[in-house]
Order: C-alpha cells, then sequence, then structure tokens
C-alpha cells in the first residue's frame, strides 16, 4: 500500500496551481531595467533629436509587455499575485480598443476570479481617466458586486469621474469630427462617439458624485478628501460641482472647506469657459465662482495645499485671471520681441485676431 499511497500523494504535488510570484517579479525587473536604459539614454542624449531617436530606438513599449502579463495570470487566475500582474496591464491607456487588446481578457480575469478582493480599490482609482468600456466594465462590475465600502466608494467616485471626462471628450469629438487625431479610432468606436448623447452621460456622472457623496464619502480621510478636491478641478468635468458643494456644506474641518471652497470656484470658473459666448447663464455662474474664489481667499487663505502654496494664493490667481483673462474681456497689454527682433505690443494688433505662442528652449 505504501507505494500506492506515495504515487497518489507525488500526483496531488505535481497538480498544485502554478505559484506566479517569481515569474511576475522576473517581468517586473525586465520592464523596470528598460525602462531605465531609456531614461539613461534620455540624459544622455546631446539634442532633441536624439532624444526622439533614443524614444523610437528604447522606450519600453508598455504595450509590448501588457500580454505578457496577462498570460502570467492565465496560468492561475486565482492566484493573488494574478491580481497584480493584471492591475499593471490595466493601469496603462493603450488608446484605441482592438480586439487583441490585453485590457480586454484582463478584465474580464479580474471579473471571473478577483471581483470581490479588496485590493481593487487603487486599481479602481487608475481607472477615472481611461475612457475606454473596458475600464467602464470592471468599475461597474466593482460597484455591484464587491462587498468591500471602500473599494466600492473608489469604484463610485471612479466610475463619477470616468463618465464626467467621457462626457467632455464626447463634446470634442462631436465639435471637431473631422480633426486628424481621431483616425486611430475604428469605424464603430468613431460612430458610437457619434451617437453619444453627452447630456446623459453628464447626468450619469453627476448621479455618481451624489451617490458618492451620500453613501461613501465618510469612508475618505482628511488627506484624500483635500487631494480629491484638487484633481476634480481637472478631473470632475461639469458636474463635480455636485460632490464639492456637499463636501463645502457638510465637512466640519476647515482645512477640507477651504479647498472645497477654493475647487468649487474653479469648476464653475472652467464651466462658465465652456458655455457659449451667447449663453446668457454664464455671467451667473462666473459670479459665484468669483464669490467662492473671493470667500476661498478671505476665509481659508492661509491653509496650505500639497502644491501651489496656500488656498489664499491660488485663489488671488484665479480671481485675476477670472476678472482679465475670461472671454468678452479686454485683452492686458503685453510686451516683447517677436522671432524677427522686433519689439511689439499687443496693442498694436487690437482688432485682428491674435494668436499668442508662449514657448521656451530648454
Amino acid at each position: 500500500a505504501w507505494p500506492a499511497l506515495w504515487s497518489q500523494s507525488n500526483a496531488k504535488s505535481d497538480d498544485k496551481p502554478l505559484t506566479l510570484a517569481p515569474q511576475h517579479q522576473a517581468l517586473l525587473k525586465e520592464y523596470q531595467a528598460s525602462m531605465k536604459a531609456y531614461q539613461d539614454a534620455v540624459r544622455n542624449a546631446k539634442s532633441p533629436e536624439d532624444q526622439q531617436k533614443v524614444y523610437r530606438e528604447k522606450y519600453p513599449n508598455k504595450m509590448t509587455y501588457a500580454p505578457k502579463f496577462v498570460e502570467i495570470a492565465e496560468k492561475n487566475p486565482q492566484d493573488p499575485v494574478a491580481l497584480d500582474a493584471l492591475a499593471w496591464v490595466l493601469e496603462f491607456n493603450f488608446g484605441s480598443q482592438s480586439k487583441n487588446d490585453p485590457r480586454v481578457r484582463a478584465v474580464d480575469l479580474l471579473i471571473q476570479h478577483h471581483i470581490q478582493s479588496e485590493k481593487l480599490g487603487p486599481v479602481c482609482q487608475s481607472l477615472r481617466i481611461n475612457l475606454q468600456k473596458v475600464e467602464e466594465k470592471l468599475l461597474r462590475a466593482v460597484l455591484e458586486n464587491n462587498p468591500h465600502k471602500n473599494v466600492q466608494a473608489e469604484a463610485c467616485l471612479a466610475l463619477a469621474q470616468n463618465r464626467a471626462q467621457f462626457a467632455t471628450f464626447v463634446k470634442r469629438v462631436q465639435e471637431r469630427p473631422d480633426v486628424n487625431q481621431w483616425s486611430y479610432y475604428s469605424k464603430e468606436e468613431f460612430e458610437h462617439l457619434l451617437k453619444t448623447d453627452p447630456v446623459k452621460v453628464e447626468a450619469e456622472s453627476a448621479r455618481l458624485f451624489k451617490e458618492f457623496a451620500d453613501k461613501h464619502l465618510v469612508q475618505l480621510n482628511q488627506q484624500r478628501l483635500t487631494s480629491l478636491c484638487q484633481n476634480l478641478v481637472y478631473s470632475g468635468g461639469n458636474s463635480a460641482d455636485v460632490l464639492l458643494r456637499t463636501v463645502l456644506e457638510k465637512d466640519p474641518r476647515r482645512e477640507v472647506q477651504g479647498m472645497a471652497c477654493l475647487a468649487l470656484g474653479q469648476v464653475l470658473k472652467k464651466q462658465a469657459d465652456r458655455l457659449p459666448a451667447t449663453d446668457k447663464s454664464a455671467a451667473a455662474v462666473r459670479a459665484e465662482s468669483e464669490k467662492l474664489l473671493e470667500r476661498a481667499q478671505e476665509k481659508y487663505g492661509d491653509v496650505k495645499m500639497s502644491y501651489y502654496g496656500t488656498v489664499g494664493a491660488k485663489a488671488k490667481g484665479e480671481l485675476f485671471d477670472l476678472r482679465n483673462l475670461s472671454v468678452g474681456k479686454t485683452a492686458p497689454e503685453v510686451e516683447g520681441i517677436d522671432q524677427d527682433g522686433r519689439k511689439f505690443k499687443i496693442s498694436d494688433y487690437r482688432g485682428k485676431v491674435v494668436f499668442l505662442d508662449f514657448w521656451s528652449q530648454y
């Protein structure tokens, strides 16, 4: 009987799922070494032309590595390391989604084997500005099926930001469908963008921001919340004000109120700038923005930001822009030297269409 028992034990040993950690670490090291070699070569480049050549020849293409990470995960999808490998794939946006896009397989594996993992929070954060259907699919699946409140919070917030960014992108495409940069989208993808109603997408984003404010806002500590307020200025689209108003009204902490007040003023300023010149509501939006920025400067001026100094300093700059550089304002005087070495003033061109290009050589 002993040989038979030994044979069964040995067979079970051979059937054990493959441990992915060594392969995953080896591939990560390979990618990091390639990136370091590229960065060293860029630093040693003698000219911008040499830098471009280095980029073409040495930059480690993430699209080349992504299928390799997916292949590792497929060997044992339930291994926790598989989640790390798949998260690496989703961290990068490779542009137009194709049938062979490794993100499609990565999302399917995550939904099938890791949808209830508590480690999905950072993955959701990385998807807030990726605008492909595959990322949206994962965020919705996490929001519906993950049992952890902190992960649900991240999924809800990321989906709200994702939809806000998508609405802005759709508007841009529909306003200028002839721009060459849309050519890398497939015919089906481009037609989908043209048919999408950005108003409905923005409405969903606003609903998700409200859901996050009502259900998940308590999951964020002060540092994360102040950082979020700053990020929403750039990634919240037209619907970010829904969340920022709630934070400003309900959060008792002065530092958070200061950041929310400043961010709300900035968001409304951007909203006004996006409105058509003929839209009469733009003036009212700018007026509210100005009041909020004044309040941020006067009441929360000493609150420190993670960057840009203080709330007061940032609000002061935003107020100058609002009062002097908004659409319809008289352009402030600018003096300089043109490319032919001649002195000029912008007032010399009053009544003409002027394009100012500020640049520097490094």
